[in-house]
């Protein structure tokens, strides 16, 4: 009886929580203001420290020392209609996610840099509402994963470059939901023999990766005339994710025998996985349009394939092992961007994207609620000598997304969006 009822109300919210780690349609892009201001298509421009996020080759081209600290503000807004026709909406949040960036030209030839930014992330709140239809899946997750990347720049001649780097990940995780105490109510009531209904428990899970995992990107750069083009390459990173789950179960009403029975089927244990952040490749072509202006064109490949199952080794013998089916698509991203040189001193920016969801229907759930994407944005940047700052503003709408086919029957029509602002500073020396 034991193991029946810790599965029925515990494992069923445990291999989905822990899912979330990877941030599946929430890879972060927004890691420059330049960059974003062209709608991130910026692998074969790449002229600035945030080069070591879109194309690590660009920073053999950067003279002298370079400090880049740049900052996006990201509020996600969701609303789901669940199959009974009611609306629900998610809590305001707000995610500061900075990044920072150092670079130092050796000689003619080398470079060295090192990038600190935020690639995957977000999070999702679904309030407190006791009403809330899948309280059960989910309360509210955040995610954070930071990478920091050491590369070194090697300028093979004036126009063509090349760079590889070091990738280390920290990531970590914090979810919350309600546990249904339906199938602990009906065996207490059955071994007791009168009716015990007892109320929802909480249930919070913490776990990160530890001492943090490795991978490795590289770069190529080069400029042919008016012609500028880019490629870049971040790996797979697989990250062995140690989490811990505790439970708050209230007061039964029965007595403190049957409190001290509920308590003893929720003990804290253990829960450890292996989850693979997804290898990625970007290519840039830019042209001079004129001496003012430049534009480009991106394609962002992203191998999300790799994450068809969640498979996960629990410490409480209570609780068998488990794989759960993700079967994710790989996807692409088009990015198409443009900066113009209004004065010596003054940059504007703008550009559009288009990014493909990689979640199929049969797995969409509100703990992500993925869906195709398109984005506009518009920046500026001022250049003061040693100084330089960037803003942009985007607006990212999601399409409306949904499922009836969820093979757990988590149905239920989306919709997001965001407005989001970034800054960026450097100081070059």
């Amino acid at each position: 009886m034991r193991t029946l009822i810790v599965t029925s109300s515990f494992l069923f919210i445990t291999i989905i929580a822990i899912s979330t780690s990877l941030g599946a349609g929430f890879s972060i892009y927004e890691q420059g203001a330049t960059a974003m201001g062209m709608a991130g298509a910026f692998s074969a421009k790449a002229d600035d420290p945030t080069a070591i996020f879109y194309n690590p080759a660009g920073i053999g081209k950067l003279e002298g020392t370079n400090i880049s600290l740049g900052l996006t503000a990201i509020p996600p807004k969701s609303t789901m209609e669940d199959p009974y026709g009611r609306e629900w909406d998610t809590e305001d949040q707000l995610f500061l996610v900075p990044n920072l960036y150092i670079t130092h030209e050796l000689n003619e030839k080398m470079s060295l840099g090192l990038g600190v930014f935020a690639p995957y992330g977000l999070g999702m709140d679904w309030g407190k509402d006791n009403d809330w239809i899948y309280r059960y899946l989910i309360r509210d997750v955040t995610i954070e994963t930071f990478y920091v990347s050491p590369v070194f720049a090697y300028n093979l001649n004036d126009n063509w470059s090349i760079a590889a780097g070091a990738l280390w990940v920290k990531s970590n995780v914090e979810y919350n939901a309600s546990v249904d105490m339906s199938a602990v109510s009906e065996a207490l009531s059955a071994a007791f023999g009168t009716t015990i209904v007892l109320p929802d428990s909480e249930m919070k899970l913490e776990g990160d990766n530890e001492s943090g995992d490795w991978g490795y990107n590289f770069g190529i750069h080069g400029i042919i005339e008016k012609l500028h083009l880019g490629l870049s390459y971040r790996s797979a990173v697989e990250c062995a994710y140690d989490g811990d789950a505790t439970f708050d179960v209230p007061a039964s009403g029965y007595g403190s025998s049957v409190d001290s029975i509920v308590n003893g089927y929720f003990p804290d244990t253990k829960g450890l996985t292996t989850i693979e952040m997804p290898q990625s490749i970007s290519l840039g072509i830019g042209y001079d349009v004129t001496e003012k202006l430049y534009t480009e064109f991106d394609v962002v490949w992203m191998g999300w394939s790799s994450y068809d199952s969640l498979d996960i080794d629990f410490e409480f013998a209570g609780l068998p092992d488990v794989s759960q089916r993700k079967d994710w698509d790989d996807v692409m991203s088009y990015r198409l961007g443009m900066t113009y040189a209004a004065t010596e001193q003054l940059s504007l920016y703008g550009g559009v994207y288009f990014d493909e969801s990689p979640i199929p229907d049969d797995t969409l759930d509100p703990i992500l609620p993925g869906a195709d994407r398109y984005s506009f944005q518009m920046g500026a940047g001022y250049d003061f000598g040693n100084f330089a700052i960037q803003g942009y503003y985007m607006y990212l709408q999601f399409e409306d997304r949904e499922t009836t086919t969820n093979y757990r029957g988590i149905n239920g029509d989306y919709e997001s969006n965001a407005h989001m602002f970034g800054m960026q500073a450097t100081y070059s020396f």
